[in-house]
C-alpha cells in the first residue's frame, strides 16, 4: 500500500539552524525535500525541529503539516497519533538530505524492497503501525527503523537517489550541484525541453507545461507556473508568475506578475510586481512594466516606460513613451482606452486618462484628459530660423 505520510527530522550541527534550513539556490533544503515528497504522493507530514527552527520549517512544509519541537509537551504522543492515523508505509528522514522526484517516488510507491541504502543516508521507510508498536514498546527510534524497515536487496528496488547534505562550503556546493540538475531533471521528465539544463536553475515549485524550451542562463523561481510550448530564454529570471501557453520570454526579467498566452517579451524586458499582460501583447527591448494592467493585443515596441496604469486591448505605444505617475509623494494611475495610439516620446502625466481610439502627437506633453477618437497635441509650434547656424559659425571664427 502507498505510503501516505512522512515524519522529518530537521536535526541541528552546533548551535546555528539545522542544515536543511540553509538555501539551496533560492529555496531552503527542506523545501526541495518537501516538495519531492509531495508529487511522490506523500500527504501528511510530521516535522520534528528546534523550536528556534519553527518557523522557518513551517513555511517549506505543506498547509497543515505538524511540527514538534523541543519544548512541545507529549511530542512522543503526537508522533504515535500521527503514525496511527495512516495507512500502510510512512517514510521517515532522519538526516539533512534531498531526494530526487522518480526516486521519490520509487521510494513512496514501491511494492517490493525498500529503503535503507547502503550508505545510511538516513533515509527509511516501513510500515507506521509496525513503527508505532515498536516506539509504543520503548524502542529507540533509528533501532526500531533499522529492524522493521524496508531493506534493499537485488531483488527488490534499488534506491539511489538520496543525496546527503554536509556541513561546510565544500557540502554546500555539492548540495546546490545536485539541487540544479534534479530541478531541471524533473521537468524533463514532464516533457520540457532543456538546450542546456546545467546552464539553469530550477527552483522545487516551479511548474512548466509539455513542449517549452528552457534555453541557456534561464532562472525559475518561487511559484513560478509557466504554459505549454512556451521559449523560455537565453538570460531570463522569472520569480513567482503565472504564465501562459505559447509565450516568448527573451533576456528578460519577470516578477510577481501574470502573463497570458502568445506574450512575446524581450529582449531585456524588465516586469514588476503587480502587472497583468493581456493575449497577444508585445513588450519589446527596453521596455519596463509596473503594477500595470495591459490589455490584449497591445504593442509597446521599445524604450517605455508603464507604471501604474490601466492600458486597454489594441494600444499601440510609440518609442519613447512615458507615464509620469509619481509627483515625489503620491502615485497616480494612467488609463488608457481601447485602440489608442500614443505617439513617440509622450509623457503621461497622471493621473490622466486617454479615450477609446484617440491619439497623442510625437513629443507632446499630456496633463489633461484626452476624449476618445481624439488627437492630442501639447508642444509649441516649430519656428526656422534660416541661416542662425551660419551666422553662429560665422561670429565663433
Amino acid at each position: 500500500m502507498n505510503a501516505t505520510g512522512a515524519v522529518v527530522f530537521l536535526p541541528r550541527e552546533g548551535n546555528g539552524p539545522s542544515l536543511m534550513l540553509e538555501e539551496l539556490l533560492f529555496d531552503p533544503a527542506a523545501r526541495w525535500l518537501a516538495e519531492s515528497l509531495r508529487s511522490a504522493g506523500v500527504e501528511r507530514f510530521f516535522v520534528v525541529c528546534h523550536s528556534d527552527d519553527r518557523e522557518q520549517a513551517a513555511a517549506c512544509f505543506p498547509e497543515g503539516t505538524e511540527l514538534v519541537t523541543g519544548t512541545t509537551e507529549d511530542a512522543v504522543g503526537q508522533l504515535l497519533a500521527f503514525l496511527d492515523a495512516l495507512e500502510g508505509k510512512v517514510v521517515v528522514i532522519t538526516k539533512p538530505v534531498l531526494l530526487r522526484w522518480d526516486d521519490a517516488r520509487t521510494l513512496v510507491n514501491a511494492e517490493n524492497g525498500g529503503v535503507l541504502d547502503s550508505k545510511d543516508t538516513g533515509v527509511y521507510r516501513v510500515d507506521a503501525a509496525a513503527l508505532s508498536a515498536a516506539l509504543g514498546e520503548g524502542v529507540g527510534l533509528e533501532e526500531a527503523l533499522k529492524e522493521r524497515g524496508d531493506k534493499f536487496n537485488s531483488r527488490g528496488v534499488w534506491f539511489q537517489g538520496a543525496y546527503p547534505i554536509r556541513s561546510g562550503w565544500e557540502g554546500r556546493v555539492e548540495a546546490e550541484l545536485a539541487a540544479r540538475q534534479m530541478g531541471a531533471h524533473r521537468l524533463m521528465m514532464a516533457g520540457v525541453r532543456f538546450l542546456a539544463p546545467d546552464q539553469c536553475c530550477i527552483g522545487p515549485r516551479v511548474q512548466v507545461g509539455e513542449g517549452t524550451v528552457v534555453l541557456p542562463g534561464t532562472i525559475l523561481r518561487g511559484e513560478t507556473v509557466i504554459g505549454r510550448n512556451c521559449e523560455i530564454g537565453p538570460n531570463t529570471m522569472i520569480r513567482d508568475c503565472t504564465v501562459g501557453d505559447n509565450v516568448t520570454v527573451n533576456a528578460s526579467q519577470l516578477n510577481e506578475s501574470r502573463v497570458d498566452d502568445g506574450v512575446k517579451i524581450g529582449p531585456f524586458a524588465y516586469i514588476r510586481p503587480n502587472c497583468h499582460v493581456g493575449e497577444n501583447v508585445k513588450v519589446g527591448d527596453f521596455v519596463e512594466l509596473k503594477n500595470s494592467t495591459i490589455g490584449a493585443g497591445t504593442k509597446i515596441s521599445h524604450l517605455t516606460y508603464v507604471g501604474d496604469s490601466d492600458v486597454g486591448e489594441r494600444v499601440n505605444f510609440g518609442c519613447g513613451t512615458v507615464t509620469v505617475n509619481y509627483d515625489g509623494f503620491t502615485k497616480f494611475r494612467t488609463t488608457i482606452g481601447d485602440d489608442a495610439f500614443i505617439g513617440c516620446n509622450t509623457n503621461l502625466v497622471a493621473p490622466v486618462k486617454v479615450g477609446d481610439g484617440a491619439y497623442t502627437a510625437a513629443g507632446s506633453t499630456i496633463t489633461d484628459d484626452v476624449p476618445g477618437d481624439s488627437l492630442a497635441i501639447a508642444r509649441t509650434r516649430q519656428t526656422v530660423k534660416k541661416q542662425w547656424a551660419a551666422k553662429r559659425r560665422a561670429r565663433r571664427k
